[in-house]
């Protein structure tokens, strides 16, 4: 079959100094709107997570795309998930671009089957 060799998949490593920047700057964002933050994270692939509450929507996604060292302009996937066994069943992910800073952001919340979310395309 010619002369291809097989390797094994290139798992990118860890990079301390990567995920201590990223950590930071979840810190920061909680420490700028901390009426909303509820919880800041990140995850395995140094990728930062911010658990919102529901009502801080339309500010958390505004300052993540207006703040000077933010600029998240792109609302790259809007997902949703569904856990029945919660009280708040429905989770609603927002995966946010900065092209500026080429970074990427999680932000997460959560609500009910009665209770609607603000859109964030208003």
């Amino acid at each position: 079959m010619g002369n291809w060799e097989l390797t094994s998949t290139t798992i990118r490593p860890v990079n301390a100094v990567e995920r201590t920047t990223v950590s930071e700057y979840g810190q920061y964002v909680a420490e700028c709107l901390p009426k909303y933050v509820q919880q800041v994270q990140v995850s395995a692939g140094n990728e930062l997570e911010i658990l919102i509450a529901p009502e801080g929507v339309i500010p958390v996604l505004t300052f993540l795309r207006d703040h000077i060292n933010a600029q998240y302009t792109c609302i790259t996937d809007l997902c949703g998930m569904d856990v029945p066994t919660r009280e708040y069943r429905f989770e609603v992910i927002y995966n946010l671009l900065s092209v500026r800073y080429n970074t990427r952001i999680r932000v997460k919340t959560y609500t009910d089957e009665l209770t609607p979310l603000d859109s964030a395309c208003e």
